[in-house]
């Protein structure tokens, strides 16, 4: 159960946020219609037809309420009803003509308030807002704010900080997933650095995903002696697995190979990265050693997948 100051701190951020978004004004961007109406406009608005059952369900509100509502719309000439083809005694809703340019008004207005509560912070700070939103959404299960693919960049280019995140990430996942200590991001970070000392752009590759401003995947190709390659620092944040982002990465790291014509590629995990394993048997890679080891805090066997192109 959270503890009171979390309580605290969210029901702060609540009435701040209603207070700057002007909701606890009678009516909503001065026009004659409350929150609850404007709501109920929108939902008929954003599903194009609904009933009267599908709203009471999204909005949760009284079905008494909710009729009041629907019968002051209609009569205001925003709403239609038409019967059902199926149930001539029950009626799916859309918006009139009048309803519509009402909506899009709402939404014209909604923007420019968010663009005026924004026009004083820097680019930066408004994807930070955004993702923290989309997070909060996530987090506590909205409708429709699951994680897709769409959502996400997938980069070659080495920016200021994507090192620093890199090495970060893996400590801070290892650590959570796995237990391992601060050894393990010692590791990552001396790895890294052999890689940036010894990169050749024409046989290494970086593949960062970044999702609003936020490092979410990666992979690599180093080259290796005899034209093999080597798979480093796989790795995606758990909310970002299962949509299609390592089998992306993986496609990313293994086009680049085929296309400079490696012999081999070859990666280096433990006996601990059972999924990922997994993964890299989908793409053909075999395992050819398993080694025990006593390694960032564990007993565990590391192991070496090899591919022949």
């Amino acid at each position: 159960m959270p503890d009171q100051e979390i309580i605290a701190d969210i029901r702060q951020f609540n009435r701040f946020y209603t207070a700057q978004l002007g909701l606890l004004q009678q009516h909503i961007f001065d026009s004659e219609y409350s929150l609850t109406e404007v709501r109920v406009l929108y939902e008929i608005h954003f599903n194009k037809q609904t009933t009267a059952t599908g709203i009471r369900e999204a909005l949760h509100i009284d079905a008494g309420y909710l009729s009041r509502i629907l019968r002051k719309l209609e009569k205001a000439g925003m709403v239609l009803k038409h019967p059902l083809p199926e149930d001539g005694r029950s009626s799916y809703l859309t918006l009139s003509d009048r309803g519509r340019r009402l909506m899009v008004k709402m939404g014209t207005l909604s923007d420019d308030q968010i663009r005026d509560m924004l026009s004083h912070l820097p680019p930066n700070d408004h994807q930070t807002i955004a993702a923290s939103m989309r997070e909060l959404r996530r987090l506590l299960g909205a409708p429709g704010s699951g994680i897709t693919m769409e959502q996400v960049e997938i980069r070659s280019d080495i920016r200021p900080g994507d090192i620093g995140d890199i090495i970060a990430l893996h400590g801070q996942l290892y650590a959570k997933e796995y237990g391992y200590d601060h050894r393990f991001e010692h590791y990552v970070m001396e790895t890294i650095h052999d890689y940036m000392v010894h990169a050749d752009p024409r046989r290494d590759r970086l593949w960062l995903a970044t999702s609003l401003g936020r490092l979410v995947g990666v992979v690599a190709i180093q080259h290796r002696e005899g034209r093999q390659a080597q798979l480093r620092w796989f790795l995606i944040r758990p909310e970002y697995r299962g949509i299609g982002l390592g089998k992306a990465l993986m496609q990313q790291a293994m086009d680049f190979c085929r296309a400079q014509r490696f012999r081999k590629i070859y990666l280096l995990t433990t006996d601990q990265q059972s999924a990922a394993a997994a993964l890299y048997k989908k793409w053909g890679f075999v395992k050819k050693e398993s080694t025990p080891a006593s390694l960032w805090g564990h007993d565990l066997y590391e192991e070496r997948y090899e591919l022949e192109l």
